[in-house]
């Protein structure tokens, strides 16, 4: 892959209303799963993006945008700030279903996923959703959730390596990806591009900011 010039992205995507789920994205390649060879990238692309969306009390169905996106509606029958309170299990067996195949087409592994950073009281938490059978550079998926209720993925592409997410407060989450530079092999890849992601509760949206890693 040649190396290019990072460009910087800013854009607001409607709620689609038809699909009731939000998801965040910045169309971008996923590294293959299978690709343990050396393998040369370009600089990270710089993104910004704000999405209204309202958190749902039910299983919504996906979509794909680029950025969070979709309406998830609300249930008549549940107010929308208050908390799931599911398990991060069972947030996985609900919603995993839901999360739009990878690149590669290769199936998610629901029973694999991790779910250190679900809270179903939490303005935003997530859950890192691995592939079958994937390989250190395989893709994976950032599941976001507000209240415990999903909202959609975090990039509408699955990204190579394993991610590092962490929290900054209770509605914002930094998040990490890892990627090889030119020459690298996949061991010692050393690229990151980090990005943040924030829930405003004043306009029911999610907001990120930062970079994804290269094309």
């Amino acid at each position: 892959m040649s190396t290019t010039s990072a460009r910087p992205v800013s854009r607001t995507v409607p709620a689609i209303a038809a699909t009731g789920v939000l998801l965040l994205g910045i169309a971008v390649t996923a590294c293959s799963p299978a690709d343990n060879t050396d393998s040369t990238t370009a600089p990270t692309t710089s993104a910004q993006a704000t999405v209204t969306t309202r958190p749902t009390s039910d299983a919504p169905a996906p979509t794909t945008a680029e950025a969070p996106n979709g309406d998830g509606g609300e249930s008549e029958d549940a107010p929308a700030d208050t908390c799931s309170e599911l398990t991060g299990d069972e947030a996985v067996a609900r919603w995993a279903s839901d999360v739009p195949i990878n690149a590669e087409n290769y199936p998610w592994a629901p029973d694999w996923a991790v779910t250190d950073g679900y809270d179903s009281c939490a303005d935003l938490s997530w859950i890192i959703l691995p592939i079958e059978g994937g390989t250190a550079s395989s893709p994976y998926q950032i599941m976001l959730f507000h209240d415990g209720r999903y909202l959609g993925t975090a990039t509408s592409e699955a990204y190579g390596f394993y991610p590092t997410v962490s929290r900054v407060d209770d509605a914002t989450l930094s998040v990490t990806w890892h990627w090889p530079r030119d020459g690298e092999s996949n061991a010692g890849a050393s690229g990151e591009s980090t990005a943040q992601f924030t829930w405003d509760a004043a306009s029911g949206s999610v907001s990120m900011s930062g970079e994804v890693p290269p094309v």
